[in-house]
C-alpha cells in the first residue's frame, strides 16, 4: 500500500512539474492549437499568430485570420485585406488586397477596389491592377 501511495504521489508531482514548465510557453494566449511541423497557431485577444516549439512567437498575434500553410506560405487577413507570410513570419506579400485567389501555374488573381491583376509567387504584380 505504501508503494502505491508513493508511486501515485510521484506521478502527481511529475505531472505538476511538467505542467508548470509548459505554462511559461502558454502564458498570455487565449488558445494554442496543436503543433504541426514544429509550430502552433496561437490566439490572443481575437488575433492570431504562430509560435515555435520553444514558445517563441515568430508570427505576431496581429492577424484576424491565418489560413492553412501551403508550400511554405500562408494567406493572412487584417480587416478584410489579404497578403501572405512565409515560414520565417515575414509578410512578403503585403496585406493590401481585397482578394487573393489560389496560386495556379505560379500566378494568383488579386483585386483591390474593383481593379484586378495577377501576382507571382514572389508577390510581384506581373499584370498590374486595372
Amino acid at each position: 500500500m505504501k508503494h502505491v501511495l508513493f508511486a501515485f504521489a510521484l506521478l502527481i508531482s511529475v505531472a505538476g512539474f511538467a505542467q508548470s514548465k509548459n505554462s511559461k510557453t502558454l502564458l498570455g494566449y487565449d488558445k494554442i492549437h496543436p503543433y504541426k511541423k514544429g509550430m502552433a497557431k496561437v490566439e490572443k485577444e481575437g488575433k492570431q499568430g504562430y509560435i515555435n516549439e520553444t514558445g517563441e512567437e515568430f508570427v505576431p498575434c496581429k492577424y484576424d485570420n491565418i489560413f492553412p500553410w501551403e508550400k511554405g506560405r500562408a494567406k493572412v487577413e487584417i480587416k478584410g485585406k489579404f497578403g501572405f507570410i512565409n515560414e520565417a513570419g515575414e509578410e512578403y506579400i503585403p496585406v493590401k488586397y481585397d482578394f487573393i485567389g489560389p496560386f495556379k501555374n505560379g500566378l494568383a488573381l488579386v483585386s483591390n477596389n474593383n481593379r484586378r491583376g495577377l501576382i507571382n509567387e514572389a508577390g510581384e504584380e506581373v499584370v498590374p491592377l486595372d
